[in-house]
């Protein structure tokens, strides 16, 4: 068999193996991310819908199970040039068995490595204060969107609103951002494109 044809064969083996441990709609089961008693969180975020978590210290946890799909465990942002795709310092993203992406940022510590498989409450890192949070607060921040193909910073660091659904897993109700992200998605289908090809232009994407 051809390299290229083994490898074809690999990612489909791997896909199919992704594709049944995924969860069902009926199995999707979500955890509040920082743990604490109270953990306080605005309900307004600078220019863009994400939420900022107070819990320096606190054990943070993935909201559902899902896979890993990108980790940044060096804390490359430097002050004076402000690079808006290391602002975030140490990075999780976790690609939901709902379908939803979460991307959690300002990490003082991770857990967990890129394509592992992870279970809803299990830890992935540790709330602190990497990137730009060394000059504002310790805190993690939360962004909530559609899956995209790449990293790309603009959708990535939050599509939608957090707060309604912190407050539904704070009281223990299992809301899901899917249909919200599903939404979203439909009525700007274009927006991993626009934000990927904003970032390769150098500007805020």
């Amino acid at each position: 068999m051809m390299a290229s044809n083994v490898a074809v064969a690999a990612n489909d083996a791997n896909n199919d193996a992704r594709g049944s441990e995924r969860k069902r709609r009926a199995e999707w089961v979500y955890t509040f991310p920082v743990d604490g008693p109270e953990p306080f969180y605005p309900r307004d975020h600078l220019e863009y819908p994400a939420a900022d978590i107070a819990g320096c210290g606190k054990a943070v946890r993935a909201p559902i199970s899902g896979v890993i799909f990108d980790v940044r465990d060096v804390d490359r942002w430097v002050r004076d040039v402000d690079e808006p795709g290391t602002r975030g310092g140490l990075t999780v993203t976790l690609h939901g068995d709902d379908l939803v992406r979460y991307y959690f940022s300002h990490l003082a510590a991770i857990r967990v490595k890129q394509g592992q498989r992870v279970e809803s409450g299990q830890r992935i890192g540790t709330v602190g204060s990497s990137g730009n949070a060394r000059y504002s607060h310790c805190h993690l921040h939360l962004g909530i969107s559609r899956i995209c193909p790449m990293s790309e910073q603009n959708i990535l660091r939050g599509e939608i609103w957090p707060q309604p659904y912190l407050d539904a897993w704070r009281a223990g109700i299992n809301l899901s951002p899917n249909p919200e992200v599903r939404r979203k998605t439909r009525k700007e289908p274009r927006a991993c494109l626009v934000a990927a090809a904003a970032q390769r232009r150098g500007g805020d994407g």
